[in-house]
């Protein structure tokens, strides 16, 4: 089990601002979605007593960039630095198990799934997690979460902790200090996608004015295999193929559906509504559209943005977008749809998916309503958006709070960094020498990790081994790191390495990142034409295919981060690195007595493993055959 206790500033404050409901469960208090106007019951309120009685909450629907006001006219709102100007709140304790459990989410039952507390998606929780799963270790990442000098709680087994044995628990304990959505998810190999994951939400103030809440939307796609069935094919070089879309657990495969029904939500006409969009996905960037709809996009990932009005966005994996819709339907001409139900579409976008041969699952996983209780299908057309794999244009996420990032004073070949697929090299295969897989790589050699001895237990070494694919990064507090990530090149020396023109998401551990550039040209230095002025900001990005990106963050939250792509097929091959950011300092934060529970867990870990008996192949000579992550 591991137990989160969560120091949470940002929590909303009544029901109609969608507090979350909790309910009995268990070892203790887990959360059910929120509380709204469909989902009424016993609200959570928020708790900034520590600051003093007269703080108060000054969000309502006509002025959501507002969060408290207080004494002299202080406050904390839209505009306020969430990296340093946090409102105190109070320690909360949740709880999770992951389970082993069957799962039917569009039809057909998937024999494996491992899940959070005997649902999927798992609990909305804003946590002890108890591991109950027979054969599989497991940690949990709390995505997109800065982390501040908390590293050994950023869930990544082999990194940041060992995984959590069979029946032992673990605690993470930090503090929230960014707001918005995101999602926590196991980081044990390919567990995630047989079902560990669920949503995420710590409230805070919005760029957008809406009058309600709805629950967050998790856009997947789904096997009827478990990913350990599979991953298999990835090494030898045969891409696995997905089965089926979800929609917030729930979808239709070749015409039938759980339970009979697609996932629905009914709105009221005339009002508004945010939406909190997640793509979970293991394999896929999702264009998101309901019929005849404006969206208004406000924050990208972790970061609020100046709002901007779209008919689709496009998440990529791991990515996240608070939205608001506004239920006004209209019809090409601009006269107002009077219809009951409209499709709420999740179409894989193209060159960015990887499904069964056959063509790709129904694109209509949910449907919008305007009469509560009803079951008609819509009859609306998708409107003609591209269906390209991309982000969200570079222009249009502009940060409400700005970041401008200094110039460096050179790129130099410390900052590039080449994806692409290592051809085996005699003798330096894995897990066995000779074992000549295909891996993906980012770092000089693919990442390959031993769970027993993870790195935040060495943060003394002078040396690594290769297969950590550790990248020291040593500056000063107030400097910043800047990285070029390019899977094609035109000029620089090539590595060998093969390059596969093929998008990658690429996401940052402990961090959000200044996106200096992204481009779908070859990558040359001379083409590096960064923007410093307060560019977009985020901890996802797509690394187009033959294309590069540029990103910098600053050096300010000691610790080993991952960096790595969010296909779960190129995370387990190896497509990952670690940047080891002030090393010296990373070790003086990490006390011995914080380091005494990692390795707690570590010796509960190597008991369990160490029993041939606890295997699902006894008498197997190889445990782990992917990345670790």
């Amino acid at each position: 089990m591991a137990v989160l206790k969560l120091q949470q500033p940002q929590q909303l404050r009544g029901a109609n601002l969608g507090a979350l409901s909790p309910y009995a469960g268990g070892d203790g208090p887990i959360f059910a979605p929120p509380a709204h106007p469909e989902d009424p019951g016993e609200v959570l309120r928020c708790d900034y007593s520590p600051m003093g009685k007269e703080w108060q909450p000054c969000s309502t629907p006509n002025s959501r960039e507002c969060w408290l006001t207080g004494p002299g006219g202080q406050r904390f709102d839209i505009l306020s630095n969430y990296e340093t100007e946090v409102p105190t709140g109070i320690t909360r304790k949740y709880n999770l198990v992951a389970d082993e459990m069957e799962i039917n989410a569009d039809g057909v039952l998937m024999p494996y799934g491992k899940v959070f507390n005997q649902q999927y998606p798992g609990p909305w929780i804003q946590i002890t997690v108890k591991n109950k799963l027979k054969y599989n270790g497991t940690t949990i990442h709390w995505h997109g979460l800065r982390q501040f000098q908390t590293f050994e709680h950023d869930g990544v087994n082999a990194i940041s902790q060992c995984p959590i044995a069979p029946g032992d628990s673990y605690t993470y304990r930090f503090r929230a200090m960014q707001y918005g959505t995101s999602w926590y998810h196991s980081h044990y190999s390919l567990q995630y996608g047989d079902g560990m994951a669920g949503p995420l939400t710590i409230h805070g103030p919005s760029s957008s004015n809406y009058d309600e809440p709805k629950d967050p939307i998790l856009m997947t796609d789904w096997n009827h295999r478990s990913g350990f069935q599979d991953f298999q094919q990835e090494l030898e070089g045969r891409p696995p193929l997905m089965d089926s879309i979800l929609l917030n657990g729930q979808g239709s495969f070749a015409g039938g559906a759980r339970n009979g029904f697609k996932y629905n939500t009914t709105v009221t006409r005339g009002k508004k509504y945010l939406l909190r969009l997640i793509n979970t996905s293991v394999d896929t960037t999702f264009v998101f559209a309901i019929d005849r709809h404006n969206i208004t996009v406000m924050s990208s990932d972790f970061v609020p943005i100046k709002p901007y009005t779209t008919d689709h966005v496009v998440v990529g994996i791991g990515q996240r977008y608070h939205v608001v819709v506004e239920a006004s339907p209209r019809r090409p001409n601009g006269e107002a749809d009077m219809s009951e139900a409209f499709w709420i579409r999740t179409i894989a976008a193209t060159g960015c998916s990887n499904f069964q041969l056959g063509g790709l699952p129904d694109e209509r996983q949910g449907i919008l309503y305007y009469k509560q209780g009803s079951t008609e299908y819509p009859k609306t057309p998708r409107a003609p958006f591209s269906l390209a794999c991309r982000d969200e244009p570079f222009n249009q996420l502009q940060p409400v709070f700005r970041w401008d990032v200094p110039k460096p004073t050179s790129i130099g070949n410390e900052t590039l960094f080449e994806v692409g697929v290592d051809p085996y090299r005699e003798g330096q295969g894995q897990p066995l020498p000779n074992d000549a897989f295909i891996r993906w790589a980012i770092a000089p050699r693919a990442m390959y990790l031993n769970f027993s001895d993870p790195t935040v237990l060495n943060l003394r070494n002078k040396e690594w081994n290769p297969d950590y694919a550790v990248i020291p990064k040593d500056y000063p507090a107030d400097a910043w790191i800047y990285m070029v990530i390019y899977t094609n090149r035109t000029s620089i020396p090539t590595s060998g390495r093969l390059t596969i023109p093929a998008a990658h998401p690429i996401h940052l551990h402990g961090h959000d990142f200044a996106l200096l550039q992204q481009s779908a040209q070859a990558f040359d230095p001379a083409l590096l034409d960064p923007q410093y002025t307060n560019p977009p900001r985020r901890d996802v990005v797509l690394l187009p295919a033959n294309g590069f990106v540029a990103i910098a963050f600053k050096a300010d939250n000691p610790g080993s981060w991952l960096l790595h792509c969010h296909i779960a097929w190129h995370a387990s091959s190896g497509l990952a690195m670690q940047i080891l950011e002030r090393q010296e300092a990373a070790a003086e934060i990490l006390t011995p007595a914080r380091l005494e529970v990692v390795r707690d867990g570590c010796r509960a870990w190597d008991r369990w493993f160490g029993d041939e008996e606890n295997l699902w192949h006894r008498n197997v000579t190889i445990f782990q055959d992917d990345s670790g992550i």
